[in-house]
């Protein structure tokens, strides 16, 4: 078989993207020629740049390192397969960080597979505490989350806004819920909570968030669906020919999702139908809510693999309006369906609003598409260049700034979905290299992927993706879940000399997380938004903490933040390169706290919440 013949097996129920093979380095120039003679009349127009990008040569290196045996991290997912792997055996995992214990540093759980053929194999989810010294120790026991079913992803929200972030696990079968105790501890409250995301009989389920959609200061939560997939269903398909691998997502259809409103005692009731976001037949494996139109209200983003993107807009009602054909992103700019795995907003070219990436499947491109405030949104993956190099099976990753010059960049892990691949294409691999894009600040990402460190030269197969700053070092680290491998914790040795700042929000009368809280940061010339949002990514969720670059400036003249209660807050002349505490409503700027695991776990979380509130800095930053 072809790899053109085998990109339409994989989409199958997709209009397919015609590619330009076999073309002769003349014709191709005279064709680049002719296209940029005959500029479009609509949209951005394309200069020699888009088609001949900067190299990496010109853009900064960082590199990332590989820490993941240093750092202690022995976990391995086990997908479970007997034979032919089926699709749930290739879809995990995801992987979610956050400071479950409350000494300042990000921890992370990741889930794993199961034993589905009664074969006595032993596994678990597994929650990895930061140490604060570079080194994790896998807690899941003591802490008693490690799950139920066959994990899929997993989130984090304060949901109880009792200062400690709660976990909730996506699984095939009923989803789960742990409260956290504060203590080290979780509690299984998915039946008291009522969030198990069965009641329109979907088992295998997709990506979710929590988020605060009706602005009531406590955080909702949206669980979506992924394919009909039950115990009868057939497990094979045809790859061509006599080779044999796991079926399409157009054999099973989608299933049905669930928006569960946050009663205020520890319940969620389903509001799915009266909020009007109910779809039967989603297909979801990613999804984030942010401010696409600047109206304070969330509004939410999901990708479905194989069918059109959903933007539901928040109409300030407790009801959402479906308009992701209205606003461009339903489909790629050709038309075509996308095996959308990956969700991430950010605003790249720092004109205050939120810009958009989806991944999409072996051989074709990604997609950016450009906010153009009017709530519509012009794909331009050519135009800022990944459209060339994204020709694989994307999942996991997003928007970061990962050199601090305060402008975004882009992180891609990659994968594929069949191990089979390789017996029908000599061009496309089971495992596969990461990408990693610089944002060169003229509306370009260049591929820096190999200069950027020997680990972003291997291949993987990478499934979900978190970033944060595991060691509290002002730079950026990324964790990659790889199925039926160990996960990959890159270390970013960041040596640009550049300035940063961390900002960790609490709400009072917002949602405890600040979960859709805005902030805007100016240093000189250089204006920057971030939203705190939970979940995107593929299945995963990163560090709720807003991290700022500051290329040279040496302190941020405004912090600026808008809360979803109404509340709004400035400081001025913020010093940079240190980790800052904003109170909803509080004047003054504070230090975070960081409470090495030893002292952590005698010190009772009380008292450091009490350091954390009497060490102050001024308004300016400063002692």
């Amino acid at each position: 078989m072809s790899t053109s013949s085998f990109r339409r097996w994989f989409a199958l129920g997709s209009t397919d993207r015609t590619g330009v093979t076999g073309v002769s380095r003349a014709r191709l120039i005279i064709s680049i020629l002719l296209l940029l003679l005959a500029q479009p009349v609509v949209g951005k127009l394309w200069t020699a740049a888009d088609v001949f990008p900067a190299s990496p040569s010109d853009s900064p290196s960082v590199h990332f390192t590989d820490v993941t045996k240093s750092a202690g991290i022995r976990f391995v997912h086990f997908k479970g397969n007997k034979g032919t792997s089926t699709i749930l055996e290739e879809t995990g995992p995801g992987v979610c960080v956050a400071d479950y214990n409350d000494d300042g540093y990000q921890d992370f759980y990741i889930v794993n597979g199961t034993d589905r053929y009664n074969r006595g194999i032993s596994t678990r989810n597994a929650l990895f505490r930061n140490n604060g010294d570079g080194t994790f120790t896998d807690v899941t026991e003591q802490a008693g989350v490690p799950g139920d079913a066959y994990g899929i992803g997993c989130i984090w929200g304060d949901y109880d806004n009792d200062g400690f972030p709660d976990l909730y696990v996506m699984q095939y079968g009923a989803n789960l819920l742990y409260h956290n105790n504060g203590n080290g501890t979780f509690t299984d409250v998915t039946k008291k909570a009522g969030v198990a995301a069965m009641e329109y009989g979907t088992s295998f389920h997709g990506a979710a968030t929590f988020f605060d959609y009706d602005r009531d200061g406590r955080l909702d939560l949206y669980a979506g669906g992924y394919v009909n997939f039950t115990p009868t269903s057939r497990l094979s398909c045809s790859l061509g020919g006599s080779v044999v691998s796991n079926c399409p997502p157009v054999v099973y259809g989608g299933s049905p999702d669930v928006l569960y409103h946050n009663s205020g005692d520890g319940t969620f009731t389903d509001v799915t139908k009266a909020a009007r976001i109910s779809n039967p037949n989603g297909l979801n494996l990613a999804v984030q809510a942010g401010d696409y139109d600047n109206d304070g209200w969330p509004d939410l983003f999901v990708a479905n693999d194989g069918i059109e993107a959903y933007l539901y807009h928040n109409k300030h009602d407790g009801t959402f309006s479906e308009v992701g054909m209205e606003a461009g992103i339903a489909f790629g700019s050709a038309g075509d369906r996308m095996a959308a795995m990956n969700i991430s907003l950010g605003d790249y070219d720092n004109d205050g609003y939120l810009d958009l990436y989806i991944s999409d499947c072996q051989g074709r491109p990604d997609h950016i598409w450009h906010n153009n405030h009017h709530g519509f949104f012009e794909e331009v993956s050519s135009e800022v260049g990944i459209a060339r190099f994204t020709n694989k099976l994307s999942f996991g990753g997003g928007f970061l700034d990962y050199d601090n010059d305060g402008w975004l960049d882009l992180f891609i892990t990659n994968g594929h979905v069949t191990p089979e691949v390789e017996q029908i294409s000599d061009s496309i691999h089971y495992r596969q290299k990461p990408l990693l894009f610089h944002n060169d600040q003229k509306g370009h990402f260049v591929d820096v992927s190999a200069v950027s460190g020997e680990a972003l030269q291997n291949t993987y197969t990478g499934r979900g993706v978190a970033f944060a700053d595991f060691n509290n070092t002002g730079n950026l680290d990324i964790i990659v879940a790889n199925v039926d491998g160990p996960p990959l914790l890159l270390r970013n040795e960041g040596n640009q000399g550049n300035h940063f700042l961390n900002l960790k929000l609490v709400g009072t009368r917002s949602n405890r997380d600040a979960m859709g809280a805005r902030i805007r940061v100016q240093a000189g010339s250089l204006s920057q938004i971030r939203e705190v949002m939970g979940a995107g990514s593929y299945m995963s969720q990163s560090d709720l903490r807003a991290h700022f670059g500051l290329g040279k400036a040496t302190q941020a003249d405004l912090v600026d933040v808008n809360w979803p209660s109404g509340v709004h807050q400035s400081f001025r002349n913020v010093v940079a390169d240190r980790f800052y505490l904003i109170v909803e409503g509080s004047d003054l700027l504070k230090a975070q706290q960081f409470v090495p695991a030893a002292e952590a776990l005698s010190v009772d979380s009380r008292r450091r919440k009490e350091a954390e509130r009497s060490s102050t800095f001024l308004p300016g930053g400063r002692r």
